[in-house]
Order: C-alpha cells, then sequence, then structure tokens
C-alpha cells in the first residue's frame, strides 16, 4: 500500500511539472512577441535566457521522473531482475584484477549533455549522460542504458 501512496505522489509531482512547463513555455511565447516588437530589451533578452534555462531543467526533471517511474515498473514486474541480477552477473563474471585493462586517463573536459564512459561501484565501464557538473572533479551521471531503477540517476 505505500508504494501506492509514493507512485500517486509521483504522478502529481509529474503533473505539477508538467503543467510548469505548459506555464512557462506560454511566457516564452508571450516573450518572444514581445522581442518581435522589440529586439533590442536588455530586460526581454535576459528574461528569454532565464526562460530557456528554466524549461530545459523542467523537462530533464520531468525526463528523470517519467524514468525513475518506468524503471520502478519494470522492477516491479521482473522483481528478479534488479540488482540481485547484479550480483549474479559477479558470481558468474568475476572481474580477475590482472585482465583489467584501464582507461586512458586523458584529461577530457566535459559539459552537461556530454556523453563519458564511467566506472560504476561494481566495477564495471558504462556509457552515460552527464546532468550536472559538481566541482572541477565531480560529476552527476546518467546511465544510457539503465537496467534497473537503482541505475536511473548516479
Amino acid at each position: 500500500m505505500a508504494g501506492e501512496g509514493e507512485e500517486d505522489e509521483a504522478a502529481a509531482i509529474e503533473l505539477q511539472l508538467e503543467q510548469h512547463l505548459q506555464e512557462q513555455r506560454s511566457s516564452l511565447e508571450a516573450v518572444d512577441e514581445a522581442l518581435a516588437a522589440d529586439a533590442s530589451n536588455a530586460d526581454l533578452l535576459e528574461v528569454h535566457e532565464e526562460l530557456l534555462a528554466a524549461i530545459k531543467d523542467a523537462e530533464e526533471g520531468l525526463l528523470h521522473l517519467k524514468r525513475s517511474r518506468l524503471m520502478k515498473q519494470i522492477d516491479d514486474i521482473f522483481p528478479n531482475q534488479g540488482s540481485n541480477s547484479q550480483e549474479t552477473e559477479a558470481a558468474i563474471e568475476p572481474l580477475d584484477q590482472d585482465d583489467v585493462e584501464p582507461e586512458p586517463l586523458e584529461p577530457q573536459e566535459f559539459s552537461v549533455g556530454s556523453k563519458c564512459r564511467f566506472r560504476h561501484n561494481d566495477g564495471r565501464w558504462y556509457n552515460g549522460c552527464v546532468i550536472g557538473l559538481e566541482g572541477s572533479s565531480d560529476a552527476r551521471i546518467s546511465f544510457l542504458t539503465p537496467t534497473s531503477e537503482n541505475m536511473s540517476v548516479l
């Protein structure tokens, strides 16, 4: 029963975010119309850029909420396919420290939205997408191909 309450809450948050996103898009249309009349208005240009950034953030948040909800549904449908399967894979395919080839340590510049390869705490390398930078050496990464809910966002 607690799962249903969480699902209802998540659905309500998704709905609020979708409504907020629609309001932001309507505001952006109004600002675009105002800019058509006065394209050199610095205040309107600033509001336009802020709205674009807010819309992008809201779209990313909505995407992550929906992805998380879908991953939870998959985990509910296939309960033995989630994190337990990772333990089974590790038992079947143990990592041999002598056989591991390190990734090249070339300094790379990453920005939000760039694709990358990262090493998960299970010791394996995965393809991901940078969804946020935290300082000069840390980032929030989203799996490009998550296989369970706990892989939806790192």
